[in-house]
């Protein structure tokens, strides 16, 4: 008789949009490739990224305290007639009665949320004692970056947190970034959602970019993504008379291309969690600029050797910083070089060594 697999759950908001939903869908590739058996619980039926594993909506059950009742007997249900083994949390938890009430009575198998991001307060209740009461009992907490886990323990006291990288599926990544694009000019690249919270910071980097000698250069700039705030950032550039050197690309399903043949990627945010635009472009070969905010971008860029850190949100280095990277020609080969070699760091293979010591 083989071995009954192991039922792994993986509890999110829905498979599209934003980083961690993506983290969703690629954890699932990963286990079902290990040989776990998969399966997710979402909270919207939206699905755009490629996954692996069955699929349990709760969004019929999703309005009104009956429906939020009745949700909760179905997940807690489905939860013991599946008989999951571990679920893993991927959502924001935000709502702190909800969280206390699913831990205590509808989580019925070890419970591992996952923080992606350093803003604990998607995640955490300001208040301490509450955010005991929720996850003291954890099987795990996992954090993404050991940035994360640092300030959880510090500001919390767990003793049950761990940092797992995200996985990148380098060979998807090299296959799709052999896709054609239309650029026949040498640019610059900046990718994320343009939300109205402007994390990303996109506003400053277009100006940044205006009073650097790249403005006048050959090199554009070019970004990924799209929100409530592109037409004002369409707006800017428009007002700084830099149309014909700025560009939008919206939303792209398959960003890699773009990646691959960027000159270098910058990223300019008020904070992260562990940014995968920064392995993806690693990835196809990419140097990379970031600031050293917190979290990730320090434990991703080895400086000098596969792009460069610039002291966190100060505008004026980061200008140099990015004229430097193409006024360097001996730096920018030496980190073009050595684009890669952080990849095995962020294997499928490493991914499934990390989490085989939590699922036992």
């Amino acid at each position: 008789m083989q071995d009954k697999k192991i039922k792994i759950g993986l509890l999110g908001t829905c498979l599209a949009h934003g980083g961690a939903n993506k983290m969703q869908a690629l954890y699932s590739i990963a286990f079902e490739n290990a040989g776990y058996e998969v399966h997710h619980i979402l909270v919207n039926p939206e699905i755009e990224f490629d996954y692996r594993g069955k699929v349990k909506h709760l969004s019929p059950f999703k309005k009104g305290m009956f429906n939020r009742l009745k949700r909760f007997l179905v997940l807690r249900k489905f939860i013991q007639t599946e008989q999951i083994d571990y679920l893993i949390d991927f959502r924001s938890r935000t709502k702190p009665i909800m969280e206390l009430l699913l831990t205590k009575f509808v989580f019925t198998c070890p419970y591992i949320p996952t923080v992606h991001s350093y803003e604990l307060n998607f995640y955490f209740p300001k208040c301490k004692w509450i955010s005991k009461l929720i996850y003291q009992k954890a099987f795990k907490i996992t954090a993404i970056s050991k940035t994360i886990e640092e300030k959880i323990i510090d500001l919390y006291g767990f003793s049950n947190v761990t940092t797992i990288y995200n996985p990148i599926d380098y060979a998807t990544i090299q296959q799709l970034a052999e896709k054609p694009i239309s650029l026949n000019f040498p640019y610059i690249l900046a990718a994320g959602r343009m939300d109205e919270d402007n994390i990303k910071q996109f506003d400053k980097l277009i100006e940044t970019y205006a009073q650097s000698d790249l403005a006048t250069s050959a090199y554009h700039l070019v970004f990924l993504g799209d929100g409530v705030l592109r037409p004002q950032f369409e707006q800017l550039v428009e007002r700084l008379q830099l149309k014909g050197k700025i560009h939008f690309y919206g939303f792209q399903s398959n960003p890699y291309p773009f990646m691959k043949k960027a000159h270098f990627l910058v990223l300019c945010s008020k904070n992260e969690g562990y940014p995968t635009v920064l392995t993806e472009t690693l990835a196809c070969g990419t140097p990379v600029i970031s600031f050293d905010c917190a979290s990730g971008p320090n434990e991703i860029i080895k400086p000098n050797e596969n792009g460069l850190l610039v002291e966190n949100q100060n505008f004026e280095v980061l200008k140099i910083v990015m004229e430097r990277m193409i006024s360097d020609k001996e730096l920018y080969s030496n980190c073009k070089k050595n684009a890669q070699n952080q990849k095995d760091l962020h294997s499928f293979e490493q991914f499934i060594k990390d989490w085989k010591t939590i699922l036992t």
